[in-house]
């Protein structure tokens, strides 16, 4: 069952979602089972949500990835609540390249940016 994540970590500034970001290295290496991820800033700091193929794939990147990314910069723990997809609806994918703040898998990018 398809899942949306929200992933919460108070207080987390946008230079330090970039740093954690880069860390990761997800487009060398994207997580499993990983569909959609948006970043947004709050007023509490910048927030994640994320469509993943399965609860499981989504707890095991927080866990095993996000949670000891979060850690290295000295984040707060992240808050994550899973709730079940109902829709996924993108009218115009092709559109993600032009709006700025944009990153994708390297395999991906040339592909997306040159449409």
């Amino acid at each position: 069952m398809a899942v949306a994540m929200f992933v919460r970590s108070p207080g987390l500034e946008p230079r330090e979602y970039d740093r954690v970001i880069a860390s990761l290295e997800l487009d060398v290496s994207p997580p499993a089972g990983q569909l959609l991820h948006v970043a947004v800033e709050t007023q509490d700091g910048v927030e994640a949500i994320e469509v993943w193929q399965t609860p499981a794939a989504a707890l095991a990147y927080v866990e095993r990835r996000l949670a000891p990314a979060l850690a290295a910069v000295k984040a707060a723990e992240p808050e994550v609540e899973l709730v079940p997809l109902h829709n996924l609806f993108a009218p115009d994918l092709d559109a993600i390249g032009l709006i700025g703040g944009v990153s994708l898998p390297a395999h991906l990018a040339g592909v997306a940016l040159r449409r």
